[in-house]
């Protein structure tokens, strides 16, 4: 599905509500609830026209209790109906357009008119076509290459498309008149803000637990605070606006109940937008959790001829640390598994170099636990000269090249800690090579800042793209606000 073909769509629709629109709008029944006085009859209550050259009132009839009426328009203008009661006492005073092509709408430029409903289910139509689009494409994208940031992007849009939709069919469900449904549109966000702030709340306290146990453990720095700095200020800038709004009322710098006046405008914009790229950035953030936590859990396929372990720090004795040795026994456990499965065995290419501090290399380090548990020799691949994830990659990659011997290209994956899954599969990713991850587990409090750091990361690899989005939702915001101000000023 193209979205040249979803704009098509969406083009054919519109161009369909509005010729719908044209062609019944020039008569409309208007509902009033009322309660009858004394059996009053409808023929009782008295409906006129301000300007009886604009609009006609016919058909006035009792439904329940609604008091109904039938207006057809006569003429393109503005004008007012007065409802009195059968005692005279007036009960409502109705502002009627009557646009181009005799369109009448009630009470405002864009109030209720005939068939207006078809504006945004053709909204909900094309947003949820889009919403398939991304989703095929997503799985498109996931299957060329499971580790890009794009993909996490590509998540976090569609919980942000997935819920707007699912506000889209209420508004639908209980649409009233445009003015209403491009209000609810704008408030789509605040909601959605303060549905997740109690979540965002608790993951606020639970992180900055985490954290505490983090530096307690890994000392007190910057990097070490990012799960309870973002969790603060995703708090805060949820309820700052409401804040701000209760501040102004006792000083009144935006007389937001004067809805004409340009400050409230203004500030309606800044509170809409403000909560779109909050809100936006909320799915992203979830998108990342998910894709991180998918890629930590993800089995690759049992058809591999190499498992990477990639290295860390070991101890002075040249043992491995916990987290290295949970690294090599969940390597291990993939290869028993890809062996009782399809009978193949595969080979180990522990990975790391020397450090400064250790007394060996940590791919030798890596080997001498894998000989201990029962691995042949003939089948461990050892590179001694990495120091980082990115000469890991790089330089076991050369050696299985240079050791396969099969056709076609080796299959290869990989072993590290499950909150580095996807940050090595991306680094593969970028240096050209295909590899699954198997993650392996570790203390919970060093997957927060994990997951924080891969949201940050996304933010800069994809910041071109977020930038667009972002772009995209100011203009929408704008639309929506210029709509709201025709309704408002005309």
């Amino acid at each position: 599905m193209s979205k040249k073909l979803i704009a098509g769509v969406a083009v054919l629709l519109l161009l369909i509500s509005f010729a719908a629109i044209a062609a019944t709008g020039s008569r409309y029944t208007v509902s009033y609830d009322v309660k009858p006085q004394d059996n009053a009859r409808a023929e009782d209550f008295t409906l006129t026209a301000e300007d009886p050259q604009i609009i006609e009132i016919s058909n006035v009839r009792f439904d329940g209790s609604k008091l109904k009426y039938d207006l057809r328009a006569l003429k393109r203008g503005i004008t007012f109906i007065q409802i009195r009661d059968p005692s005279g006492e007036p009960l409502l005073l109705q502002k009627i357009y009557v646009h181009r092509w005799k369109i009448i709408t009630v009470q405002s430029f864009l109030g209720s008119c005939s068939m207006d409903f078809l504006i945004p289910l053709s909204v909900l139509i094309v947003t949820v076509l889009l919403f398939i689009e991304r989703i095929l494409k997503f799985r498109i994208e996931t299957r060329v290459s499971f580790y890009r940031y794009r993909n996490i992007m590509n998540l976090g849009l569609l919980v942000f498309m997935a819920f707007f939709i699912l506000d889209l069919l209420f508004v639908v469900l209980r649409h009233n008149s445009i003015e209403n449904t491009i209000r609810s549109v704008l408030g789509t966000a605040q909601f959605f803000a303060h549905i997740v702030l109690p979540i965002a709340f608790v993951m606020f306290v639970l992180v900055s637990i985490s954290n505490m146990n983090l530096m307690r453990k890994e000392g007190v720095n910057p990097r070490n605070m990012l799960g309870f700095l973002l969790g603060l200020g995703l708090c805060l800038l949820t309820v700052l606006p409401g804040k701000f709004y209760s501040f102004n009322l006792r000083h009144q710098f935006v007389d937001v109940f004067n809805e004409r006046g340009l400050g409230t405008q203004i500030y309606t914009f800044l509170e809409s937008a403000s909560f779109f790229i909050l809100a936006y950035f909320e799915c992203i953030l979830l998108g990342t959790i998910m894709f991180s936590v998918r890629a930590a859990r993800k089995t690759p396929a049992f058809d591999k001829d190499y498992m990477l372990i990639l290295g860390c720090k070991i101890r002075s004795d040249g043992t491995l640390p916990p987290l290295l040795r949970s690294r090599a026994d969940k390597a291990l456990e993939f290869a028993f598994k890809q062996k009782e499965a399809t009978g193949k065995d595969l080979v180990f290419v522990p990975s790391g170099g020397k450090g400064a501090d250790e007394c060996m290399a940590e791919a030798d380090a890596i080997k001498a636990y894998l000989l201990s548990e029962g691995i042949p020799e003939e089948r461990i691949l050892a590179e001694d000269q990495s120091g980082s994830t990115e000469e890991n990659i790089r330089n076991s990659m050369a050696l299985i090249n240079e050791d396969f011997s099969g056709d076609g290209k080796p299959k290869v994956a990989f072993a590290t800690t499950n909150y580095h899954v996807f940050r090595a599969g991306l680094i593969a990713t970028e240096q050209g090579w295909r590899m699954e991850g198997v993650g392996s587990p570790t203390k919970r409090y060093f997957w927060v800042n994990a997951f924080i750091r891969e949201f940050i990361a996304t933010l800069a690899a994809q910041r071109s793209r977020h930038l667009k989005v972002i772009a995209i939702l100011l203009a929408g915001v704008a639309v929506l606000m210029a709509l709201n101000c025709l309704s408002v000023f005309l």
